[in-house]
């Protein structure tokens, strides 16, 4: 309290001291220290503007985040993740061929592990009719009709479990039909209308939810460890929920040890290749799943429809090892290459498949079939089908279905020409040419391979060649020429003939590159010439050596000697020897 009072009167001593510090200066002193005081404090705010601009201003990354992320999200952006990973790199071994370099060939049957999901297998409550009650298993039992009862009880360790009326119920090591029977024998005791005829009294026995078993997988797994799953996962679910079996490992050889012995064996080839089905059993609390290294590889490349490399079983022939990589393709060759380290490489017939026994780091490769392209081309005066086309040629084709494969009518064809290549192949050697009505000698001839048929036909439907007209016309458009040598005067005629405001000395013909002109409408018109009628102009340029140079009205019956008057006449540097006039069609004609 003392202490808080001497605090008080320093304050207010130290007011005094400043209000009569204050009233002691002069106002001129007090404007300078208010400005003083301005400048400070708009110094601090700007300093503090920038500062929140600076913090404003920093990458996102050199700041602290805090995350909140489900474990599900993880989950889903590492399976998204991958699937753009292997998408890449598809498109990579894609892109291989293209480059000249084989494509690298991957161990067989690991990627059947690749979606891992262990929910739904974790969760999956399914049991078969076989399933054997124990400790930890529920069942339901209920009664209904003229009795009622309704009964939910867990096994204990024992196997038995206490039902109300009707005592204790040793279900433990039973199958769900006896644990069913077994207990309608002990509630028949009780209820008597269980077995009356007919009954009134019904019973139903169930399972609720079933125990999980402790399952261990070691071995060249990705995430050996023990798991906790339901009793009716199989082992190829055990292995994807472990992450699969690493490449290192066998897929033919995985172990089962029970009580401390291995009771069983498990190949997977078969499952996975398709061509069979993997060996069914079910797992036990605290079984180990044993995935030994992959003692024995072999490579298959060639014509099979699954290059790869492959596990290879002890005594396994050639034949079963080929039912693994898918079988043969259509176009394989006759002869199958064994390439064996340390000794020489041997050719297998196809037939013989089954009787060569594969050793570890074999490489068979499967030759593909090579064969020549047998074939027959056919040309014709068809416009379109003047270079020759192919057909497949088979033993047995003749000039006439060679004719009908064409679609040709026989009685359109004017004569037919069969050439055949020399057996030394230098060239062509004419086999039969035929012209006429009768057809019949040659249609029947047997072709071979890289024959050359020729065939003429009467009419060989060429399609018209249009030419545009456009302009100053009653009808423009496309007309297709009516006979090889129409003229221009046929063409405006067949369009109505030209308008008022057109004359013969306005009309452009465009034929290729070149402009050309017509003064009296006979000029041949040819296809794919482009007609253009313009307006007239009723214009005359007079250009060079005249006084006025320029664009004059045309006016009838006036002659060059007209116009040059108007053009004030030729200069004294003019020849009046040599005065060109050109027309309208590009005519050039010297002026007398």
């Amino acid at each position: 309290m003392i202490l808080n009072k001497y605090i008080r009167i320093t304050r207010i001593l130290f007011i005094l001291s400043s209000i009569s510090l204050i009233s002691g200066q002069t106002q001129k002193e007090l404007k300078q220290f208010m400005e003083t005081y301005n400048k400070v404090k708009i110094g601090k705010e700007a300093g503090e503007v920038i500062k929140e601009g600076v913090e404003g201003e920093k990458d996102p990354e050199e700041r602290p985040v805090r995350l909140l992320v489900k474990p599900a999200d993880i989950d889903k952006y590492y399976r998204e993740k991958m699937d753009v990973i292997r998408e890449d790199l598809n498109a990579l071994n894609n892109m291989l061929p293209f480059t000249g370099r084989n494509i690298p060939i991957k161990y067989f049957g690991y990627n059947y592990f690749i979606q891992r999901d262990t929910i739904p297998i974790l969760n999956n409550s399914n049991f078969g009719p076989d399933y054997i009650l124990g400790y930890g298993d529920e069942i339901i039992i209920s009664i209904w009709g003229q009795a009622e009862q309704y009964e939910r009880a867990t096994l204990e360790r024992d196997g038995t479990v206490y039902v109300e009326n009707v005592g204790l119920l040793y279900l433990g090591g039973k199958t769900i039909e006896q644990a069913k029977n077994y207990t309608k024998d002990h509630f028949v005791k009780v209820y008597a209308t269980l077995k009356s005829d007919p009954p009134l009294t019904f019973l139903e026995f169930s399972i609720g939810k079933i125990k999980n078993i402790n399952v261990s997988v070691a071995g060249h797994v990705q995430f050996p460890g023990n798991y906790v799953v339901n009793p009716s996962v199989n082992l190829t679910n055990l292995l994807i929920t472990a992450g699969g079996v690493d490449t290192t490992g066998s897929l033919r050889a995985i172990k089962i040890q029970r009580n401390g012995a291995i009771i069983d064996s498990v190949d997977l080839y078969p499952l996975i290749s398709g061509i069979g089905l993997a060996k069914s059993f079910r797992l036990f609390d605290s079984d180990i799943v044993l995935v030994p290294p992959r003692y024995s590889t072999i490579a298959i490349t060639g014509a099979v429809l699954r290059p790869a490399y492959f596990e290879l079983k002890n005594q396994e022939t050639l034949s079963q090892s080929i039912k693994y990589a898918g079988g043969l393709k259509y176009n394989t060759g006759k002869q199958i290459v064994i390439i064996r380290p340390g000794s020489d490489s041997r050719y297998v017939h196809i037939n013989n498949l089954g009787s060569i026994t594969l050793t570890n780091g074999d490489s068979l490769f499967v030759p593909f079939r090579q064969e020549q392209t047998l074939e027959v081309t056919l040309s014709s005066n068809i416009k379109d089908k003047i270079f020759p086309i192919h057909f497949p040629w088979y033993n047995g084709l003749n000039v006439g279905g060679l004719i009908n494969v064409a679609d040709y009518d026989t009685a359109n064809i004017r004569h037919l020409e069969l050439v055949r290549r020399s057996s030394d192949g230098s060239g062509y050697k004419l086999v039969q040419y035929l012209s006429g009505n009768d057809l019949s000698s040659i249609l029947n001839i047997r072709l071979e391979p890289f024959d050359h048929l020729t065939v003429q036909l009467i009419e060989a439907f060429y399609p018209a060649e249009p030419i545009t007209l456009t302009g100053q016309v009653q009808s423009p458009g496309e007309y297709p020429l009516l006979y090889g040598q129409e003229k221009l005067n046929s063409i405006l005629e067949r369009s109505g003939g030209l308008l008022p405001s057109a004359s013969m000395a306005s009309i452009v013909i465009m034929r290729d590159t070149l402009a050309i002109g017509s003064d009296d409408g006979n000029l041949v018109i040819l296809p794919g010439d482009i007609i253009n009628v313009k307006r007239s102009s009723g214009i005359v340029r007079i250009e060079g050596e005249v006084h006025k140079p320029g664009i004059f009205e045309w006016k009838p019956n006036m002659h060059a000697k007209d116009y040059l008057d108007r053009a004030g006449g030729i200069t004294a540097f003019g020849d009046k020897k040599h005065v060109v006039y050109v027309d309208p069609y590009g005519k050039a004609n010297r002026v007398k």
